[in-house]
């Protein structure tokens, strides 16, 4: 909770498109990276400038231009500026606690996506947000590190013969959505094993740190919940735009992309029903533990009951007791006291109490 509010309390009576980063600052520079292409040419130059890349898109060349860093806020501004994108774009893109969504501007469309990722060590998720805008001939990626995540992207634009070639920027951003949503599929790979390990744990010898395990994995499915839910709705209204901002080639992807993003969330909430039955597992563990403990304490105070009743009666100082004098009266009680013992013992096996 402290991530979505912090910094947001300085935009307070801003006016919209206000432009001040919102989120967990990070100190990573901003870089620019280019990426031209047609059918038949491809061109990459990594490290560009402003200028470089408003030479590229006067082109009739595909421009795919990528911002790795998003913490400069006049760099942003400058971007925003030299691009002519909408300053609710740019707020936004600085904003990187924003939920998954898609707005329209004119010619240009504007989608918000979550890139998750899990750390096994920690057995906690995090998410970086990626921004994208596309209009004619012109995508604009932005991320919040320097990270080449969509590596496999640009190995396919440099197959002469891949379809990407041929198709507008508006394919572009399904194939980049399309590898997000992918990546879903990782990182529940992931969680699974997290949890079946959880789980095991859980059954064979639960311990007071598995409560806390549970509980962050029971803030990890809140997590996912947030960052995929709101795709589907994302990816719905994209299938529903119209030409020229969607033509019906990508419609048909987009189906597909969707059809993965109900599925993801199909899993999602299965692993949400896994950790909520693990919470009865162990609190239900826990009062087995408790019951057998105390059944284990109630039947030794029930053999030490009589025990110490023969015990405390030939503990009183009278003279005339029987066998108070008598040679074999110490082993007799003694005798006495075990057999009642192991008469108990007998008894409760019988009714099966232990």
């Amino acid at each position: 909770m402290y991530r979505l509010l912090k910094n947001r309390v300085k935009k307070t009576g801003l006016s919209p498109g206000s432009l001040i980063p919102v989120g967990e600052q990070r100190k990573h520079p901003i870089t620019l990276s280019i990426i031209e292409y047609s059918e038949t040419e491809y061109l990459e130059k990594d490290n560009a400038s402003i200028q470089e890349c408003i030479e590229c898109i006067e082109k009739p060349t595909m421009t795919w231009i990528q911002v790795h860093g998003v913490y400069d806020s006049s760099m942003i501004a400058s971007i925003g500026n030299r691009f002519k994108l909408h300053p609710l774009v740019m707020e936004d893109v600085l904003n990187t606690v924003q939920r998954p969504k898609i707005d329209i501007y004119g010619e240009q469309v504007f989608i918000v996506t979550r890139m998750l990722q899990f750390d096994q060590q920690a057995h906690q998720l995090h998410d970086d947000q990626v921004s994208i805008i596309f209009g004619p001939n012109l995508l604009i990626s932005f991320l919040e590190k320097d990270q080449d995540i969509f590596s496999p992207i640009k190995e396919r634009l440099r197959q002469k013969t891949n379809r990407m070639r041929k198709q507008g920027s508006d394919y572009l951003a399904y194939a980049l959505i399309d590898m997000i949503v992918d990546y879903y599929f990782n990182v529940l790979e992931k969680v699974d094993v997290n949890l079946d390990l959880l789980e095991e744990e859980l059954v064979r010898s639960p311990k007071p740190s598995t409560l806390q395990s549970i509980q962050r994995a029971k803030r990890n499915m809140v997590f996912l919940r947030k960052s995929v839910w709101p795709m589907r709705d994302v990816v719905n209204r994209m299938q529903r735009l119209e030409p020229p901002l969607i033509t019906a080639y990508t419609q048909v992807f987009l189906h597909d992309v969707y059809d993965h993003i109900v599925q993801t969330i199909d899993i999602i909430e299965g692993f949400r029903d896994v950790v909520a039955g693990m919470l009865d597992i162990y609190l239900s563990n826990i009062n087995i533990r408790t019951n057998e403990i105390m059944k284990v304490l109630t039947i030794v105070s029930t053999i030490f009951v009589p025990l110490t009743f023969v015990s405390s009666l030939y503990g009183m100082n009278f003279d005339y007791m029987p066998e108070l004098h008598t040679r074999w009266g110490y082993p007799f009680v003694l005798i006495l006291m075990t057999m009642l013992a192991i008469s108990m013992l007998f008894y409760f096996h019988r009714k099966k109490w232990f």
